[in-house]
This record gives C-alpha cells, structure tokens and sequence, in this order.
C-alpha cells in the first residue's frame, strides 16, 4: 500500500534569504476567466542588483512561463497576470518537474502561490510583494478576520480565490500592504516582432468540408487502442483528419488493452487516407509516441488543466480546434464517474495542417467569455463570413447563438456578437438579452445540406439514454423542428447482444465530408463508454468511435 504525504511546497520570490517572513496562499488568485494575456510582459528582464536575468514567455492560451537564474539554478515558474480594480497583479507558482518521482509521489504536494502587484512602466517591470508585517499587524494587533495559518516563520492565507480577490479589491491601496520593490529592465536587444495570428497563410478560404468516399474505420495500429471525441474535419479529395479526445495509446506493435504499457493522452489525431479500392488507411499521432512518456498533440502546458476536443473546422488553410479545459472537480462524492470539471474554452489554430500532427505550429487563444456552467459552447456552424456558436448554460436547457467574423476569430481583442431578444445581433456577451434559439440537450454538429435546403443539427445522446435524435431548419436562428429520433444504440438498449448495463453513449457528430447528396444518407459517429475498467480493457469494441447511416429521407426530408 503507498502512503502518502501531504507537504506544502511555495513559490520562492525574486528577493529573498532562507529564513525570510512570507506571506503566501493556497489558492490562486485568479479563474481562468480573469488570467489576462498581457504581451508587454513578455520578453527577457535584468534585476541589475542582484546580476540576475528573468524570462517570460507565453506558454498557454493566457499565461506564462517565467524562468531565472540563481547560483546556477534554474526555477520555473506559472506566471497568471489578472486585473483587480484597474490594477495588475501576477500569480507565481513553481513547476514541479515530471522528473521528479512518480505520479504518487508528486500528487502528495500542495502548491502554494506567491504574489505580485505589478506595474508596467515604459520598458520596466515593477514588482511589489506582500509584506508579512502588514498582515501580522492585521490579524494580532487590528485584530481584523482573516482566513490564515501560520507556517513556520510565514503566513499562508487559507481564503478562497473569491474571498482572495474581494480582499485585495478592498485592501490592495492601504499603506504598506505591499513592500520589496523590484524593478526588472527589459533587455530589448532580445525583442522580436509579435506574429499576427490573422495573416491568412493562403488565399484558399476553405470554409465547407470536401466531400470524401470511403468509410471511415478505426483500427488498433500505431499503438492506438481507441480513443472518444472523434471530431472529424476533411484536409482535401482524399484525406480526413479525425480528432480525438482521452485516447488510450501504447507501444509500436500493441493491438490489445491487455498488454503491458498502456497509457492514455487526452488528445490524438488520426490521418484517413481513402484509397483507389475505397478503402481507408488510418495512422495515428501523438506527442512522444510509443515512449514511457506519451504527449497530446494539443498540450496545456499546464497541470491545472487538459485538454479535450469540442469541435473543428478549416479557414483560410489553418484548422482551428475548439478546445475544452478540463480539471480535476472538487468535492467528488465516493463512486462518482465524472470526476472532472471544465473551467473553459481555448480556441487552437494549426497554421500547417497538412504536416504531420507531431509537426504541427500550435497558436493558442483564449476564450474567457465562455466557461460552463454559465456559458458553454456547444457547436458550430459557418455562414458567409461569420462563425456561429451554439451556447447554453446547461446541458438541457435554452440555446443561444453567438458569432465572430472569421477573419477576426483570432482575435481576442475582437468581441463576439450576440443574437438577442428583439431579433438583432448586437456586440458582446450579454446572457439576459439573449433570445432561446432551442430549448432542448445541447447539439454537437450543425451542418448545412443544400440538396434539401435544411441546416441539420444532431443532438447529443443523454447520459444513459440510447436516442441519437436531430432537428432541421431553414435558417440558423430557427424556427427549428422538434426532435426526431433517427437511432437507437444497441449498446445501451437491453436484449441487443451488445448491450450491458455498464454502458453508455455519447457524442453522437455527423461526419458532413461523407454526406451522400444522391441518396441524403449521413454518416454519424458516436462513442461508447463504460463505467467498469475491466469490461473497457477486455472489449475493444467499447471506447471505439462507432461509425452508421442514416437516410434523411425517413425523416422528412426530400
């Protein structure tokens, strides 16, 4: 049996000696709707006083790395800059290397966060830190509540990252809160020019998925041993990129769940190729593949969170993949299966799809105005010169619809419009004027068919149910039809031989690029899981995307 520890390792500060009183929290001061990208801060920084450089660089979608060097010693830090009341602050924590023992032995340490108010000033970066004196003033003398406890000869500040927030929004302007100025110059012979995340790489504006003609399959090869998500977005005549979320991988020549070695990453891509005898040749792709350390290809740069896939889609020659934070969820009850939360949306640009997924350029843009459960993204849909997403609160609730420009959809600096309840598109994210599209389970593909002139929106499968149901309509903001139920999945309906009672299905997507517009059949793939390990590891045929056809015809359409 392994007996774990519990050890509070922190944030070491700029300037400090061995036995220094700190002021340090357990929580962060920041959601990831409040982590600012903030390009000024990047760069290569000299703190003259103490002969020492500092580097930060944008590692994620909106935070940072921040690297120095002392006595020979390198530390690296997760830099989170944020805005409280017009004022900057950063949110320091150390990185645990992977190097460092084992899952087991890394998961016994709780991090702790530093913090800073910052200034930006010309080419300066001034940092101020919590001065101990203050809050020891605060509590002992002042007798003032405060959630803290002592540790050792410091102070760790127990409250919440709302109450964080709240206190500094009311006491960051009080004398003396902060102390040990710092004043780090910018080394500008190392700048170099931003990349303009919206140059278009071609003049090829793909904005429709191009039609494809064989049957896509997913067999366990390359170490591939199945995988969900299955997000699919066609690169030219031949070829279809399918995108998976958590994908168990394993070594070279692995072809069972059985043997030694495997693993799962939290994303893969698959390369179809459609051959001469329609046929497919399927290869897969991660980061590091076939080593003792397997990588997605869509990487956090983070242990806060992982990513899964929401969607996908081409423009302008560069694929853009809808990204889903995924955390780890607080107060798990004993026995819960979905042990995990989704703080947030990422929006990945590959500007050279056509290389291998392991050559892959990665941009990594936020999304803050969206974040279950108050604003989750759905789907999407392309019109003309706009991208349109589906939102809900919930799962099963009202849907909203909101869209960008394309050639701004890298921007975050560009906002997003709303469709609202007089009927207009107006500029933000406003949920209390937004007009209910659909009310009903959240959607996963909107597709338009021009052979029978319908938007076709394929509804995801609630959790235990077994219906695959769609509903169509003439114009994106509706009316929209009720449900039709098109299938029923034979692993979750009792007395089919592939049903058990452990099952359940999800994720129901058309595949639009195998659309069959003589006979309007659509190709739709759905994932089946399992809340049992075992029967997941000894039957391949769970955790397998599976692949069916339904004709349009049996449901109205002509």
């Amino acid at each position: 049996m392994k007996i774990k520890f519990i050890v509070l390792i922190f944030s070491f500060c700029f300037v400090f000696t061995s036995f220094s009183q700190k002021v340090l929290t357990l929580n962060a001061l920041f959601t990831e709707q409040d982590a600012a990208v903030v390009p000024q801060a990047e760069g290569l920084w000299l703190l003259k006083d103490f002969d020492m450089t500092v580097s930060i660089d944008k590692a994620g979608d909106n935070f940072y790395f921040l690297k120095y060097e002392s006595k020979k010693k390198q530390s690296i830090f997760e830099a989170i800059f944020l805005k409280i009341n017009d004022d900057y602050f950063m949110d320091l924590r150390g990185i645990m290397p992977d190097s460092l023992g084992d899952d087991d032995y890394r998961n016994s340490f709780i991090q702790g966060h530093t913090l800073y108010k910052v200034q930006f000033a010309h080419d300066m970066l001034k940092l101020s830190e919590l001065n101990y004196a203050w809050f020891y003033d605060y509590v002992m003398n002042r007798k003032l509540p405060l959630k803290y406890q002592w540790t050792d000869n410091g102070i760790l500040l127990t409250m919440t990252t709302g109450e964080l927030n709240a206190f500094f929004s009311l006491n960051k302007d009080e004398s003396g809160i902060f102390e040990n100025f710092s004043g780090l110059t910018k080394n500008n012979s190392t700048t170099g020019t931003s990349k303009n995340l919206n140059n278009p790489i071609s003049n090829n504006k793909i904005t429709e998925n191009i039609p494809q003609t064989c049957f896509p399959e997913f067999p366990f090869n390359d170490g591939w041993l199945g995988g969900d998500g299955d997000v699919s977005v066609s690169l030219n005549k031949t070829q279809t990129l399918f995108i998976f979320s958590d994908s168990w991988v394993g070594n070279k020549n692995q072809h069972s769940r059985l043997e030694p070695g495997i693993g799962m990453v939290s994303n893969t891509v698959a390369v179809e190729t459609c051959m001469p005898n329609g046929k497919a040749a399927v290869h897969y792709f991660w980061n590091n593949m076939h080593t003792e350390n397997p990588q997605p290809i869509f990487k956090s740069y983070t242990n806060r969170y992982k990513y899964w896939v929401g969607d996908a889609f081409m423009y302008n020659a560069c694929l853009y993949v809808l990204l889903n934070k995924v955390a780890r969820k607080q107060a798990v009850k004993p026995g819960e299966i979905f042990t995990f939360s989704l703080p947030g949306f990422t929006l990945a640009k590959v500007t050279n799809p056509s290389d291998l997924p392991v050559q892959w350029q990665i941009e990594l843009t936020p999304l803050p105005d969206f974040v279950n459960p108050f604003m989750g993204i759905r789907s999407h849909a392309i019109q003309g010169k706009f991208i349109y997403f589906f939102v809900s609160p919930n799962d099963d609730c009202p849907q909203f619809l909101v869209r960008k420009n394309l050639d701004s959809l890298a921007d975050p600096e560009k906002p997003f419009e709303y469709y609202a309840l007089n009927k207009i598109w107006k500029t933000g994210i406003n949920a209390a004027d937004m007009d209910t599209v659909i009310n009903g389970f959240r959607a996963n593909t909107v597709n338009y068919h021009p052979d029978i002139k319908q938007w076709v929106m394929v509804s995801d499968i609630k959790f235990l149910d077994n219906k695959i149901k769609i509903r169509t309509s003439s114009l994106l903001t509706g009316p929209w039809s009720q449900e039709k139920i098109i299938y029923e999945c034979p692993e979750v309906t009792p007395g089919t031989t592939s049903y058990s009672k452990s099952n359940f299905c999800y994720l129901s997507r058309e595949c639009i690029q195998n659309y069959d517009t003589k006979t309007h059949t659509m190709l739709i793939t759905y994932d089946i899981n399992n809340s049992s390990f075992s029967e997941i590891n000894s039957n391949p045929k769970i955790y397998t995307p599976k692949v069916i056809t339904v004709s349009l015809k049996n449901y109205g359409s002509r």
